[in-house]
């Protein structure tokens, strides 16, 4: 379905770099070309675990026992930043799929 506000993008790629750690950046590929700053959740709170509604493990053609990669949007603003927990973004590295759960 697209990430909400841009549902036309469909394809990402995840860029990692030592000069961004802890962060991730989620860049599209189509038009408009949004980037988004991501961080794992784990990383923010050890108790993370979130959970995966059974239509979502199938839009991501994962199981119970598919590792799954879990990254929270990071908002930067004058006061600092903030990180959606609420709607985290789930990839299934395996498929290549991934879905943002609201």
């Amino acid at each position: 379905a697209g990430v909400p506000g841009f549902e036309q993008c469909r394809r990402f790629v995840l860029v990692t770099a030592a000069a961004l750690e802890p962060f991730t950046c989620l860049h599209g590929l189509d038009a408009p070309s949004p980037s988004f700053l991501c961080i794992d959740p784990r990383l923010l709170f050890d108790g993370y675990a979130p959970r995966l509604s059974p239509a979502d493990r199938r839009r991501l053609g994962a199981d119970a026992a598919t590792p799954l990669v879990w990254l929270a949007v990071v908002r930067l603003d004058d006061g600092g930043a903030t990180a959606n927990l609420r709607a985290p973004i789930v990839v299934n590295p395996d498929r290549m799929l991934g879905v943002q759960v609201l």
